[in-house]
């Protein structure tokens, strides 16, 4: 049979005669497959080493070694094959992605198999943001979504795998909706930035001085929002450094030296260094305006802002122990809706396992049929030759016996989807 081959003995038990419903509609289930290759167990370069650099050609080549229907999901975060076939497995899988990416990595040390429901439940998992390093972002639902249309256009994807991966889009949609899974920033550079906004109530017009342009300060200055006109700064000891930050992000770079000048009109400092030394002490902020207050945000590590600026009256001072307690808020906060997220799927997940299982149904009672209708034969020749009938006899017992064969195998097929055939 083309996705699954069912066997009588596997859905009959031959002590009670009874038919195993469970068993009969997995095994009228397409083999879904999946190899992946991701964050969990897969350093950067191990993931880059097993990217496929040309994924349309890798898609067209998976399809004419034995996969039905294909698709990659391919972000910096992982790669991971989907296929559809009965003559395709997971050593297959493996060699193609070795041989395909050209990784001399052990892939056994990396990879993660699933196959059937599994693959499945991992499909929609991932879509819902469960198999995130971020629980619950949202950029990997598009992913998917993306990776479905391009699969689409390489005329690798069918009806199993379509059905599949609008399933796990609808469910990742659906997920978001109703938990609080996406919901709280649990990034530093969104958080800082969410503290700023709520102190300052807006940054339309507003100016923002950044102290620093290493990873920190790069990760702030990326995550400020663009809808709103306003100043950024970029000040760093290497100035060099600061103008490619500044660059990045449409702000101005300053000198150094020019830092404690700039700050007098600021509305907001974020002190994002990594020096041994504080940056920023009191009296570096005696020229701010006093019927002002200036927002300073310390993100350092070690610290870069001297504690003793929370003593001053025209000074707002958030330091990175109270930013990082936010982030474990809101992650707590996501891990409680992972835990509703993986209730709400599983229902879904059902309905999706009944309606493979009922694809191409005429197509697979046909198969059925014609594999049941040789037993029948082979049967009925074994019993006529036991006795001796009249044509009649062998007539009625032909016809009776392609009759109970029809009455018990179309109420199956029928019985899977809950409708007639």
């Amino acid at each position: 049979m083309s996705y699954c081959t069912v066997k009588s003995e596997l859905f009959v038990s031959y002590e009670t005669k009874q038919i195993n419903w469970f068993v009969f509609q997995r095994e009228l289930m397409p083999r879904i497959l999946c190899l992946s290759i991701s964050h969990k167990k897969a350093s950067v370069r191990v993931l880059e080493s097993f990217t496929l650099k040309d994924a349309y050609s890798s898609l067209q080549q998976l399809k004419t070694s034995g996969a039905e229907e294909c698709a990659i999901i391919q972000t910096c975060h992982r790669v991971e094959l989907f296929a559809v076939g009965s003559e395709i497995g997971h050593n297959e899988l493996k060699k193609f992605l070795i041989s395909s990416s050209g990784s001399h990595y052990p892939i056994e040390l990396y990879e993660e198999f699933y196959e059937g429901e599994d693959a499945i439940r991992h499909l929609f998992y991932l879509a819902s943001g469960l198999e995130s390093i971020i629980l619950g972002e949202n950029e990997v639902l598009h992913q998917v979504e993306e990776s479905l249309r391009f699969a689409e256009n390489a005329g690798c994807i069918g009806k199993i795998l379509r059905t599949i991966f609008r399933g796990a889009i609808n469910a990742g949609r659906m997920v978001r909706r109703k938990t609080s899974i996406s919901k709280g920033s649990v990034s530093l550079g969104n958080i800082v930035m969410k503290v700023i906004t709520c102190e300052l109530g807006t940054l339309n017009g507003k100016k923002l001085v950044i102290i620093g342009a290493g990873k920190m300060g790069s990760l702030i200055a990326k995550s400020i929002p663009r809808k709103d006109p306003l100043t950024i700064f970029i000040a760093n000891r290497t100035y060099s450094r600061a103008e490619k930050l500044a660059a990045e992000v449409g702000g101005k770079a300053l000198h150094f030296e020019n830092m404690k000048e700039a700050i007098k009109g600021a509305d907001a400092v974020i002190c994002a260094t990594s020096s041994p030394h504080l940056i920023l002490k009191p009296e570096d902020l005696q020229g701010i305006d006093a019927g002002r207050k200036t927002l300073i945000v310390d993100v350092s590590n070690p610290r870069g802002v001297d504690e003793r600026i929370k003593s001053l009256s025209n000074v707002k001072f958030v330091d990175l122990d109270q930013i990082t307690r936010i982030a474990r808020e809101n992650m707590k906060n996501r891990e409680n809706a992972a835990i509703n997220a993986r209730e709400i799927l599983e229902p879904s997940i059902e309905r999706l396992m009944e309606r493979l299982c009922t694809l191409d149904r005429k197509k697979k009672l046909e198969e059925m049929m014609r594999w049941a209708e040789d037993k029948r034969k082979n049967a009925l020749l074994v019993a006529l030759r036991k006795g001796k009938f009249s044509e009649e006899q062998a007539k009625v017992l032909d016809e009776f016996s392609y009759a109970f064969m029809r009455d018990i195998l179309i109420p199956l097929f029928g019985g899977v989807s809950g409708r007639d055939s």
